[in-house]
């Protein structure tokens, strides 16, 4: 277990042991088994989607665009997600209330399971709110997720309240997101999603930025992707999305399976929808 040593709490096995556990154990065997099957199905859904084999991550990753098409890219990716991701991951916290009258869960569990969930949740945000939980003393609101990508973009010399090259694509992201904002289930399912997307979109966005200037690869790009045991300053993207599948499992209903289905394909539609445009727009440019 010597990694434990070298990963921050929100990324080692051993702080999520004892919330997985709980999580596991608050529902019937049979129906945790039968959950994990379906959600199993959603997850495999997801990594198969058109989106992550999309064209312009073999673009990005082979560093084939532009600064200027970077740019653009940018001031789009903000409104789409960048700008509004931990509003979602903290409404998602506040809507864990909704297990205390969930009928998955043992009744003598339902009260305590928003803590639990809340806390494993809680990994999440607290790396994108700027927590060195490795070195606690170095955190800072201004290591946030947020602002680095805030500060990223005054780099390259984009002002995040000009919207004038913002296509409908991106709102549309962000919007599909507010409208879901209020159920804990279809949030969890949301997430789960974006965290994925995120993992593949940034790599292959940090690969082609890296050409250009070292220091637009600090910060934002630093924190995102895989976790690394030999770098602590990524944040641990897998983890956080395994996390929100297995609380997925928990809240699951098999009777909105055909809505989930729905929720899931109209949002990596969506995702879809917006990186084909970025593809079309920065021909232009």
């Amino acid at each position: 277990m010597q990694h434990m040593s070298i990963l921050s709490f929100t990324q080692s096995e051993h702080t999520r042991f004892e919330l997985l556990h709980f999580i596991q154990n608050s529902l019937q065997p049979e129906l945790w088994q039968q959950n994990t099957q379906a959600i199993a199905n959603l997850k495999r859904q997801t990594h198969c989607h058109v989106l992550f084999k999309h064209p312009i991550l073999v673009q990005l990753n082979q560093s084939q665009l532009t600064l200027e098409q970077l740019k653009f890219i940018h001031i789009n990716y903000f409104t789409a997600i960048v700008k509004n991701f931990t509003d979602a991951l903290s409404m998602v916290i506040y809507q864990a209330v909704s297990l205390e009258k969930n009928h998955n869960i043992h009744p003598e569990n339902r009260i305590a399971a928003k803590i639990y969930a809340r806390y494993l949740l809680s990994l999440n945000l607290i790396d994108e709110l700027g927590f060195n939980t490795h070195q606690l003393e170095k955190s800072a609101a201004s290591k946030s997720h947020l602002v680095y990508f805030l500060k990223l973009m005054q780099q390259l010399e984009l002002d995040p309240l000009d919207q004038q090259q913002t296509e409908i694509e991106a709102f549309a992201l962000a919007q599909f997101i507010h409208q879901h904002i209020n159920s804990y289930t279809e949030l969890l399912l949301i997430l789960a999603c974006t965290e994925l997307q995120v993992i593949k979109f940034s790599e292959a966005l940090r690969n082609n930025m890296s050409i250009y200037n070292s220091k637009f690869i600090e910060g934002y790009y630093a924190c995102h992707g895989l976790a690394d045991q030999n770098d602590a300053t990524l944040a641990n993207d897998d983890n956080h999305q395994d996390d929100i599948w297995t609380l997925l499992i928990q809240c699951y209903d098999q009777n909105d399976q055909q809505y989930l289905d729905q929720v899931q394909s109209e949002y990596l539609a969506l995702w879809n929808n917006f990186w084909s445009k970025m593809s079309t727009r920065i021909t232009e440019i």
